[in-house]
């Protein structure tokens, strides 16, 4: 099944953060307000696993403390000049685990705050500075009750695992990054899927900031090159989800 099948308008013609201490890294559980029975939600990937694998621990302890971190791979690209040279990289590891471009993950909170939630981002882009320090530049992701409306109130979520997608970029310092997780991107006839087959977060609507309007991820007026991102991000969703329900 592809966004091309008829089951989704088509795409648009055009489109075709000095090193920090050391912090202690947590999994994320969290409950799963959405099934009827009482269970778990784990959205997090555990170091080293592949793709598809879930982490199934519960104990919700600190894991080991970062000790290093460093890129991977050549020099893809430079950028800047003088102190704001940096070196452009595909990829980079953090005790043994590596991330790349276009893995989401969980990144630290910059508050010392125990209610603060992680944030999750998508890596776009991983570069060095001229002092060694490795920065992570990624899309921001919204948790409904951080997201203003016009009125200045509030969107109503739809459980924990509800994010809304944003094409806001945010910089961090590569040792912020927590862990991997999964976010599914839901088109419109699509159900979400169940959180026992497949654990995550999940994302049905974009959220811009700036107009503090919210719309569908398959919405014709993203523009060109931000809706071809979304229909990317949706067909891989399609494409780990064999025989999908649809919406009744």
């Amino acid at each position: 099944m592809s966004l091309s099948s008829g089951d989704f308008p088509p795409p648009p013609s055009s489109a075709i953060e000095a090193k920090r201490s050391a912090k202690r890294r947590k999994r994320i559980v969290y409950e799963d307000e959405d099934e009827d029975e009482e269970e778990v939600n784990q959205v997090s990937l555990p170091p080293n696993s592949n793709d598809e694998e879930l982490n199934n621990d519960d104990d919700g302890d600190d894991e080991e403390v970062r000790q290093d971190t460093k890129t991977i791979g050549n020099v893809v690209r430079v950028s800047g000049e003088g102190e704001s040279k940096r070196n452009h990289f595909k990829g980079f590891e953090a005790d043994g685990v590596s991330y790349e471009l276009e893995d989401t993950v969980l990144v630290s909170p910059e508050e010392l705050n125990i209610y603060m939630k992680p944030s999750v981002t998508i890596i776009k882009d991983i570069s060095e500075t001229v002092d060694g320090r490795i920065m992570v530049n990624g899309r921001k992701f919204y948790r409904p009750e951080f997201a203003e409306e016009e009125n200045g109130g509030k969107w109503e979520s739809r459980g924990e695992r509800e994010l809304f997608y944003s094409f806001e970029e945010i910089e961090f310092a590569a040792e912020s990054v927590m862990h991997k997780c999964r976010v599914h991107f839901v088109p419109p006839n699509k159900t979400i899927p169940n959180v026992r087959e497949y654990p995550g977060f999940f994302v049905e609507k974009a959220y811009d900031a700036k107009s503090k309007r919210l719309c569908g991820i398959l919405d014709v007026g993203h523009g060109d090159s931000r809706q071809l991102e979304l229909f990317v991000l949706v067909q891989k969703t399609i494409d780990r989800i064999p025989n999908w329900p649809i919406k009744s």
